[in-house]
């Protein structure tokens, strides 16, 4: 997964390279298999803000070797993406990849749920995510980091709701703001995310981007707002 949020608009170029680079070889870690077409190649998706909307375009197809990524042209301000590994073959599919919108809220997610959002999604045959950020929309009253906090904790520790989930590793948009969110349960050395600022630039990747010494590890819990200036960081304190 790769977020921005830009002082002044960028080209998106390079971060579709990222994007088809962790479909290659992303995150490899000890217990991970090595998988035919990459480590992420079911499924790619990126949303952009546009003048008063988020844009977004999807593919079921490996973005290391999509023409569709390739050739996309976008300049923003606000731009988030996610490259997807499934468990089950048969979800592979534009509609099933990440991002997911609602109700003028963005998301991608890296882990599953289960509980009564994976039973729901399993019901309805949609993704697990798409339950969660359904419920997260409904919940998230006051657009804010603070409100955001609130709802996602209130989410996240309701076993009935969640299950015992494997990860929430989250970018959100809505609006002209950006959030990023890790949590994991387990496997913590596959899902984590990179935070490095500066420079009227805000990024967060599941890896980092370059040898920069900038980036730092978000930790468990940590929700940040991204911004062009300094971003705002709260840690939500969750069940193990």
């Amino acid at each position: 997964m790769i977020a921005f949020a830009s002082a002044e608009p960028r080209d998106v170029a390079p971060y579709l390279g990222s994007l088809a680079r962790f479909c290659e070889s992303g995150n490899l870690v000890a217990g991970w298999e090595r998988r035919p077409g990459g480590n992420h190649p079911n499924g790619w998706g990126v949303a952009w803000r546009a003048g008063d909307e988020i844009r977004v375009v999807k593919s079921g197809n490996p973005a290391a070797s999509d023409p569709l990524l390739s050739g996309m042209n976008a300049v923003t301000d606000r731009f988030l993406g996610h490259v997807r590994y499934a468990s089950n073959p048969e979800t592979v599919c534009a509609a099933n990849s990440h991002p997911f919108q609602a109700l003028g809220v963005t998301l991608a997610h890296n882990g599953t749920f289960y509980g009564k959002i994976g039973a729901e999604g399993d019901a309805r045959k949609v993704s697990d995510t798409m339950i969660f950020l359904e419920l997260l929309e409904n919940r998230w009253v006051e657009r804010t980091l603070a409100g955001l906090s609130e709802a996602l904790r209130g989410i996240l520790v309701d076993g009935e709701l969640v299950g015992e989930y494997s990860a929430a590793n989250l970018l959100i948009a809505t609006g002209d703001a950006l959030f990023a969110f890790r949590r994991f349960r387990r496997n913590g050395e596959y899902y984590t995310l990179y935070l490095k600022s500066g420079g009227g630039l805000s990024v967060v990747a599941s890896e980092p981007l370059d040898a920069d010494p900038g980036w730092r590890l978000l930790a468990d819990g940590e929700l940040v707002e991204l911004s062009q200036d300094a971003p705002r960081s709260v840690l939500l304190t969750l069940p193990v």
